[in-house]
Parts: C-alpha cells; structure tokens; sequence
C-alpha cells in the first residue's frame, strides 16, 4: 500500500470512529510505547516536536565550512602496508582528525536538524545542501598530497557517525517546503540522483518532517511530468515509482507508451509487474505494444520480448512465442536466446538468419550512453560470442579449421580455444546424461559466456536440446576426435608438465571427459584409458591425480 493509499484508509477509518473510540486507541497506543519513547509521545500530543534548540551559530557554519574549502583544516593520513602477495593486498590508508572535523560536522548537522523542526525550511534547505556537498580535505604525511573524502566516504572510514539516510530525507523534506513547481522537482531530483540517495524513494519523503506535507496531489503530477523529460536510469525508476503511486499499473503502461523513447525501462517494468500478477494475456499485450514502438538495436527490447515470450507460452501462443524469441535475440543477442530458436518447428531457417546477423553486429559496446542510463544501450555482440553462434550455428568445419591453426596451450582461460575444445567434446559425446567431467566443462562455459548472469538461462539444458539436432557424420567425428586427442595431449602437458596446479582441475575435467566420449562411441574402457596413461605420464603429480578422484 502506497503513502497516498495508506493515509485514505486512515482518514476514512478516522471519520468513522466515535471520540471515545479515539480517546482509547490514542490511550492504547500510549500504554504500548515503551520507556524511551514517553517523551516523545507527550511532546506529540501537546503538538511539539522534539529539536535540538538553533542559536546563532550560521556564522560559526560558514566560516568552518570555508576552513574546509581552503584546506585550512583536514584529515591527516598515512598508507599503511599489511603484506598481501601478487594478486593484492591489505594496505589502507588510515586518517586521523587532529581538527576535529567529526565533532564539528556533528554538531553542524544537529543545527540543520533544528532549523528543521522550528521550521525554518529555506535556511534548514541551503545548511544541509552545504553541508552534504562538502568535500573534506586529506593530506597524507609522508608524501604530503593532497586528496579528497565525501561524507559518504567519512562515514565509511568510520570519521564521523552519521544517519545518512535521515539527513537526506531532512535535506529533501526541507526543500520540499522551500520550493515550488518545476524548481522543486528539479531541486529534489538533484539530490535523488547522488549516491547518498540512491535507494530512497520519492514516497519516504511524505512521512519525514515536523508537520504532513500539503499539495501532494498538485506535486505527483509536477513530479510526474518533469521526470518525463530526464533522460537516465535513475530518472526512470523514479518515473515507475510516480505512475504507481498516481494510478497504478494502468497509469504506467499508459506514461510507458508516451515516454518510450526516452525511458523504454517502463515498459520492461509493466510486463515484469502483470507478468508476476498472473496477468499473462496483459502483459502479452503491452510487451508486443513496445515491440512495435522500441527501436531493435535497443537491448532492454530483448529483455521485454523475452518476458512477453514467458506470457506467450503460459498462453499457448506458439506464434507470438515464435515472434518474441526472435525479437529478443534481435535486440539481445545472447547464447540464451539463441539457443532457444532451437526450440521453434522451422528452427534451421531462423537459426540461420540469427547467425548471420550476428555476425554484422559491433564488436565493442557503444560509448553514446554511458553507466547511467542503461535503459538505453544498444547491442554488440564480442568477437568470441560471434564465433560461439558461429559453432552452434553448426559451423564446425570452419571452427575446426581455425582452431587448428592455433597453437595456444596455455592461458585457454581468454583464448577462444578454451572453448572451442570442451564444446567439440561436448559435441562428440553420445551420453544422454551428463558426468561430473562433463559438468566441469559445462560450468566452464557457463561461467565464461555470463550465462549464470542471465534470468532463468540455463546452458545444461538447452545445450543437450540444442544437441539432439546437431547431427555428425562418422567422418566428421573421426576428424574431430583426432584432432581434439592432439589438443588435449598438448593442453595437459603444458599444464601439468608446466607445473600450474591450479588449473589442474581443468585438465583432469577435459581428459576424463574426452575418455567418457571416446567410450560412449565404442571405445571399451576409453575413460579409464585415458587416465591411467596420463596419470603414468606424471606419476609425482599427486594433486593432479586426485582431481580424478574428485570426478568419479
């Protein structure tokens, strides 16, 4: 229940309780506060509020906030080294206040507080806006640079204790009652937009304060209407949250077809929120409404044509299911949805459309939108995912051929080769079920292709549907089996003969699941084989012969 919902019911409920109904709820609620909320309790009833009292100390504020613009008092630091090895360390810098910044900035705060609750919104607005955009000076002591803390970034060192949170809110709640119209909604987004608020809602603003903010109503539409107009992924989750609390999810569907071009994320919001409210056939309607208007190249139109594909299928709506799985690897062009056009009766025809376009994708993402509006990226596709579409657009012949060319037996881990090999053996294998060896290698592409990254992607099982399509000739498996016994050879040799324990597993993975498929085509004992000769060609590699126990 939103704020504007929540205090409807109060009021209604209010109205209809009797004064004696009302003297004994207030007198229940009393008995039930608890000892260090008496007071507080009291000072409601005779309408005070609690506030630290405001001398005249504005000036005392300004000339220490100058003292912090001009470095003329700072946080000392030094660096200070706690071992670590190659890979990092525990070094920190540690600061010491010899000013006492904390205890100033405390006490500049509790007089921000107080002009608060006396209400005095205009002063009580520009104290905490100075206060909150300081930045407190460091010098370090051997090197003597300087360099720069956010309160944020004082709290966090653990320099000053401070609710960060309830400042921002007091800082909001303030100009809220400073300001008017558009300057208003320009003002309170300024601060929405920092780091420090973040994770507060425009809603959290309604119950902060001495008194309940007027003009809500005349506000949301304010509200509303300018966060329309800003371009940005935090403008655009604040936009979701006014559509709901001014009309639910009809208001949102309805903002999302006008503001599509600039805040498409309205749209993937609508259809989680009806797809989730088991309203499948609504968010069918709307996630093919922003199919129409979205531009392809756009990759959160993936997103939304792959959650209406969820709405289609609960459906049974085997053609708009068709349409959504390819507009979401249009726009989107993951492994994950390409795999799934294997799923569709004409799949070799779409699978090979999808591949080729693939293929004229950029390499490298677009610079034009940046970290903070994200609603707005377009797709690319890395060389490597173009080569991984490429093999399982069953191009094995031209994979095979490249890959022999390179002789890279190490770092597999940033080579293509490192997964083009445990694909081919996957590939060759003609087990039903997969082993341990080969959710090794499973977990291994997952991992790399980002696909634990993806909602509701699972690579096992449209690997092995994919699989059951992908049909070799004899000749094309002795060709490949040949070639992959040589890389696996040179592979564990460079591994283990190099003395790289800890990709041992890695190895161990690859030889035993090369002789699981050598087995499964007709190879008697091929898994046992393979093992015995490798772990005889390196019998003082204890730690590689028990990553073979580990896979049994």
């Amino acid at each position: 229940m939103n704020y504007h919902e929540f205090m409807e019911a109060v009021d209604k409920k209010l109205a209809l309780m009797s004064e004696a109904e009302k003297s004994g709820w207030i007198h229940n609620m009393a008995r039930t506060r608890s000892e260090h909320e008496r007071a507080a309790f009291l000072n409601s009833l005779m309408g005070k509020q609690e506030h630290f009292p405001v001398i005249s100390e504005r000036e005392w504020i300004e000339a220490w906030c100058r003292k912090i613009d001009n470095q003329e008092i700072y946080f000392e630091c030094s660096y200070e080294e706690y071992g670590g090895d190659y890979w990092g360390s525990d070094d920190v810098y540690e600061y010491t206040d010899i000013f006492e910044i904390g205890k100033d900035l405390l006490r500049a705060f509790k007089i921000a507080e107080g002009l608060l609750f006396q209400k005095d919104y205009s002063r009580a607005a520009a104290l905490y806006d100075r206060l909150c955009r300081l930045s407190f000076p460091t010098l370090e002591d051997e090197t003597e640079e300087w360099s720069e803390l956010s309160l944020e970034e004082l709290v966090s060192e653990g320099l000053v204790s401070l609710n960060l949170k309830q400042i921002a809110l007091n800082l909001l709640y303030a100009r809220y009652q400073a300001a008017e119209g558009r300057e208003r909604s320009a003002a309170l987004y300024t601060y929405l937009a920092w780091d420090m608020c973040k994770n507060i809602s425009i809603e959290e603003l309604f119950t902060a304060g001495p008194e309940e903010l007027k003009g809500l109503d005349v506000f949301m539409e304010e509200w509303l209407d300018f966060l329309k107009d800003i371009p940005g992924d935090r403008a655009g989750d604040l936009l979701i949250e006014a559509c709901l609390c001014r009309g639910g999810i009809v208001r949102l569907c309805d903002v999302a077809k006008e503001v599509c071009t600039r805040h498409p994320i309205l749209y993937k919001y609508a259809c989680d929120y009806l797809l989730n409210g088991n309203k499948a056939l609504e968010c069918e309607r709307v996630g093919l409404e922003a199919l129409g208007m979205l531009p392809e190249q756009l990759i959160v139109r993936g997103k939304i044509a792959a959650i209406t594909a969820k709405a289609a299928e609960q459906l049974e709506h085997p053609d708009i299911l068709r349409q959504c799985w390819e507009a979401a690897f249009y726009s989107e062009p993951t492994l994950n949805h390409y795999l799934q056009l294997f799923e569709l009766p004409d799949h070799r025809n779409i699978a090979d459309r999808a591949a080729n376009y693939a293929k004229t994708l950029p390499e490298r993402p677009s610079t034009a939108e940046g970290y903070n509006n994200r609603q707005m990226l377009v797709n690319h596709l890395s060389r490597e995912h173009k080569a991984v579409i490429r093999f399982f657009n069953r191009e094995f012949a031209a994979i095979y051929e490249e890959c022999k060319k390179n002789k890279t037996a190490l770092g597999w881990s940033s080579d293509f080769k490192g997964l083009a090999v445990p694909l081919f053996v996957l590939l060759l294998s003609k087990n039903k079920e997969i082993t341990k060896a080969g959710e090794k290698l499973i977990n291994g592409i997952d991992y790399r292709l980002g696909f634990e990254e993806e909602e509701g992607a699972d690579f096992r099982e449209l690997f092995l549907r994919w699989k059951e399509k992908a049909i070799l000739t004899d000749e094309e498996y002795e060709r490949y089996i040949e070639w992959l016994k040589k890389e696996v050879d040179i592979r564990t040799e460079a591994v283990v003969g190099g003395g790289h324990r800890k990709s041992y597993y890695k190895a161990a993975a690859l030889v035993a699941f090369l002789g699981e498929t050598l087995e499964s085509n007709g190879m008697a004992n091929g898994r046992r084989i393979l093992i015995e000769h490798y772990t005889k060609m390196h019998p003082r590699k204890r730690a590689f012969k028990g990553e073979f126990e580990m896979l049994k």
